[in-house]
């Protein structure tokens, strides 16, 4: 037994860099996070103002009650500018005519002629 020794205490650090490898990696993780983020906030609205007008432009008028909805929704995700919402309210209320109804048998001309201006608008 006297081939034993006692207990060396020595310096264990590993403890102190596994924390610090931690919060390097989590402080790398949040501004990498940030740059995605901001990156993808700001090319979300052209991203997603393109893909709402070619949601709002190929509306299927074959169903009137669906498509007098889908140009509700998508009208409205378009308006972002004054003149855009003026036209918005005219077609808006040419809409509500429709949206209400049990069953709509065509679409009128003049709602067919606001939603093209519409979409005009929209596209330039």
């Amino acid at each position: 037994m006297a081939d034993i020794k006692g207990f060396i205490y020595t310096l264990d650090s590993s403890l102190i860099l596994f924390i610090i490898t931690i919060l390097v990696g989590l402080y790398i993780g949040y501004f990498i996070f940030k740059k995605v983020y901001i990156y993808t906030k700001n090319n979300c609205k052209v991203n997603c103002d393109k893909y709402f007008f070619y949601k709002f432009s190929n509306i299927d008028w074959s169903n009137p009650k669906r498509a007098v909805y889908e140009a509700t929704f998508y009208g409205r995700l378009l308006a972002s500018n004054d003149r855009r919402k003026k036209i918005f309210l005219q077609l808006k209320k040419e809409l509500d005519r429709y949206k209400y109804t049990k069953t709509i048998d065509r679409i009128d001309k003049e709602l067919i002629n606001l939603y093209n201006l519409y979409k005009q608008v929209c596209d330039e």
